[in-house]
């Protein structure tokens, strides 16, 4: 799944001779995968030993340097293209590299469109992994319901554009209730208070402290969703039909104070919107085109795996995609 995430992500990023290139994408999935690895490791160590502990795992599990061999030359290359022909390209990449300051270092540019796939990879896969695990239980007849909705959604609108893509109602409602009752960790948005804070029911934070929000408590809130213990993948496609069909709403980008697996505020993740598309593209082309199930045998889907906070859907699993 990380792979063809990275192929399609990339597609857009840096266009079709990278994402088509399998040791730039091997190693982009390994920096992506690795980092989150890393992380807590170097966190926990001594702010002295940091700098020693990055560089004896990334060598260990892989860093930013394979991807950057592959990375700088292309860059470089692109930057002389646009130099001679001025030509404008809607590559991500393109773009970064229009908008870069004067002085900014190649590596600099090129660490920033790391990041970028590494915000890309990981979550994605992550969303769409866990969505297929629940869609391979479903009933056929629910399955039969989003394709028929896929269908006239791309034959009333032309084909694959964002006016189908905003008609994909239950892919979308999908992947929201994913997010909602899986997430991505137990606790969100991080802080550190600048100040001593009164909350006014006796708790007070004191300067300098790490504060962070329940996920659980505000995705399986009772009073905002009843049933929250289920795990309905039809539940936001049911209050949109409810309410109001093109309502953004309950879509799956959109983040309220009930609803946290993108952050919140200013500081929301900017590229839902993307991954959004993005994984709505990728759900409605594997509904229409194979049917998914579990392996023989398997009639539950697989525990995730807890480390530092993070949820994340067992690696081992498998599902088995047949072709209609």
């Amino acid at each position: 799944m990380t792979h063809l995430i990275a192929r399609i992500s990339n597609r857009v990023i840096f266009g079709k001779e990278l994402c088509r290139n399998e040791k730039f994408i091997h190693s982009v999935v390994r920096f992506s995968e690795t980092i989150p690895l890393m992380a807590p490791f170097i966190q926990w160590s001594p702010l002295w030993l940091r700098g020693l502990m990055y560089f004896v795992l990334s060598s260990v599990l892989g860093g930013k340097k394979a991807p950057l061999k592959i990375l700088i030359p292309y860059l470089k290359r692109r930057m002389e293209e646009h130099k001679a022909t001025n030509v404008e390209s809607i590559l991500v990449s393109d773009y970064i590299i229009r908008n870069s300051l004067p002085n900014e270092r190649l590596e600099g540019i090129a660490v920033r469109l790391l990041n970028i796939n590494f915000a890309s990879i990981h979550t994605s896969s992550i969303f769409m992994t866990q969505t297929l695990f629940e869609i391979a239980l479903l009933p056929q007849e629910n399955i039969e319901s989003m394709r028929q909705e896929i269908t006239e959604a791309l034959q009333s609108e032309g084909g694959w554009n964002k006016g189908a893509l905003d008609k994909f109602h239950k892919v979308d409602s999908a992947l929201r209730e994913v997010g909602r009752y899986y997430g991505l960790v137990h606790f969100t948005l991080s802080r550190v208070s600048m100040e001593c804070c009164d909350l006014g029911d006796g708790i007070y934070v004191p300067p300098n402290a790490r504060v962070s929000v329940d996920i659980k408590a505000i995705h399986f809130n009772p009073r905002v969703y009843p049933d929250p213990n289920k795990c309905d993948l039809f539940r936001f496609s049911n209050l949109r039909r409810k309410e109001d069909k093109e309502s953004s709403k309950y879509g799956f980008a959109t983040i309220d104070s009930h609803y946290l697996p993108f952050g919140a505020g200013r500081h929301a993740c900017a590229g839902r919107h993307f991954a959004a598309m993005e994984l709505k593209i990728m759900l409605a082309h594997i509904l229409l085109h194979y049917d998914i199930s579990y392996p023989p045998g398997i009639i539950r889907r697989p525990k995730n795996i807890i480390f530092n906070g993070a949820i994340i859907p067992d690696p081992k699993a498998r599902l088995v995609f047949t072709p209609r």
